[in-house]
Parts: structure tokens; sequence; C-alpha cells
């Protein structure tokens, strides 16, 4: 039962090269995006299979070296959306934010830069990853428990969510609690398989992904308002008005997609 496992940390792990190279050669910027997926789906799973592993396998020890590359194609890839946002805005709003956008191009230049100079050593980028320490880690997986420690690997993560969503709303909250439904989406196929349920949360997969990505479009509003402050202490922020309508129209949605989001939280039945 281990070889889905196993199957999914390769298809990864050939993913994550692929999009690290196209990354280098351009920063293109669906190639960032699908390497950062391929480092969140690393996080939950390494999480598992130390959950569930007889060897002493750490999973924060394993993204050591990801997790440098993580935050700073991060910042590329949060002022790519920007622009994507300031672009939808100007269709809605009728307005021309040019100043910004030219603002935010030359943002992203900066935190290209940056990126490059925490990369790896060219010979030691295949090393990224402890690939046979992984693979060990996975082969020690006791059969016989599969089944039972899979299924309280899926009651501590809906244990964690219930206790966040019961609390006071917070962005920090309903950052932890898309953390952890980004999770149970990306090893669903998996953790069905080797725990025997029928499902997780009581809800189709499609129905985690859809709550997980509406609360990612919602983090990329909060995002958008620290970029638009940043750029009105600018020149060319401070000079036009029409810059103030945009933030206050950011903010309009930003604050109803968050009223939504608490109000799907708080009705899982977990």
């Amino acid at each position: 039962m281990t070889e889905i496992i196993r199957d999914y940390y390769i298809e990864h792990k050939t993913v994550f090269e692929e999009k690290f190279s196209m990354v280098l050669e351009s920063f293109d910027m669906e190639a960032i995006h699908k390497m950062r997926t391929t480092t969140k789906r690393f996080r939950g799973l390494f999480q598992l299979i130390a959950y569930l592993s007889t060897n002493k396998f750490k999973a924060k020890k394993q993204l050591k070296e990801i997790r440098v590359l993580f935050k700073y194609a991060g910042k590329i890839r949060e002022v790519q959306i920007e622009q994507l946002i300031v672009w939808d805005f100007e269709i809605k709003l009728n307005e021309n934010f040019s100043e910004y956008l030219e603002y935010l191009l030359r943002r992203e230049h900066i935190e290209i830069s940056r990126f490059l100079k925490h990369l790896p050593d060219f010979d030691q980028r295949e090393s990224i990853l402890d690939h046979d320490k992984i693979l060990a880690a996975i082969d020690s997986i006791k059969i016989s428990k599969l089944q039972k420690k899979a299924n309280k690997f899926i009651s501590s993560k809906t244990k964690t969510l219930k206790t966040l969503i019961s609390k006071p709303v917070s962005n920090n909250t309903i950052h932890r609690s898309r953390t952890i439904l980004k999770q149970l989406y990306y090893l669903y196929d998996v953790l069905i398989y080797i725990s025997g349920r029928k499902d997780i949360l009581n809800l189709p997969v499609e129905r985690i992904r859809d709550l997980e990505q509406k609360i990612g479009t919602w983090h990329d509003l909060v995002n958008s308002s620290l970029y638009l402050n940043a750029f009105s202490k600018t020149k060319y922020g401070k000079k036009f008005e029409k810059y103030e309508l945009l933030k206050k129209s950011v903010k309009k949605e930003r604050d109803g997609m968050r009223k939504e989001i608490v109000l799907e939280l708080r009705n899982l039945q977990l």
C-alpha cells in the first residue's frame, strides 16, 4: 500500500525539478506557481511520512533547502498576482493604473534578483531533496499499522481545523485553516486509499479545493493592500487620487470575501 505514497513523491519531485528549470530560464509565472504548489505538496506529504514512518524522519529538515527558494519565489509570485489584480480592477473601475503597474514591474525585477542570489550552487541543485532518505522513510512504514495511523493523521488535522474555526476570527486563523485544507486536498487520494475512508471532513475533494482556493484569492487581496500602501508612499502614489479609489475597491472586495469564508468555515460539519 505504500506504493501510492512513493509514486506521489516521485511524481511531484519530477514536477518540481522541471518547473525549477523553467523558472531559472525565464521566471515563467505558471512555472513559479507550480514550483511553489509542489513545495506545499511536499510539506503535507513529508508530515504524513514522518507520522507513518518508523525512521527518525523530520519533515522540516527535508524542506530546509526548498523553504529558502519557496520564500523568494513567493515574492515574485505575489507581485505577479498583484499585477493581475490591478488589470482586473482597471476593467472594473474603468481606470488606468499604469504608474502602479510600472512600480510593480520594478518590484518584480528586484524580487527576481533576490531569488537569484539565494540559489544553491549549480553542483548542489540536484541535492535539494535527500532523495534516498525520503525513500527509506517510505519503505520503513509498517503495512500492518498503516490504515490505523493514516486515520489518526486525518483525525489530528480535523481536530486542529475544528479548534481553529471555533476561535475568534483573525486573518491568522483563516490562513492556518487554509493550510490544513490545502494539505488534505493535495493528499486526498493518498489518504482515502490508505485510510479506507469514503471522504475527508465529510466533504468531496472538489468542495475542499474550492474553499481552499477561495481563501487563497482572499489572501491575494490582503497582500494587495500591503503593496498599495507601499506604493502610496511614492511620488505617483501620492499624486493621483485614483489610487485611493483602488484601495477602497480592493478593501470592499476583500472584506466581502472574508465574511463569506468565515461563514463557510463555521458551517463545516467536522
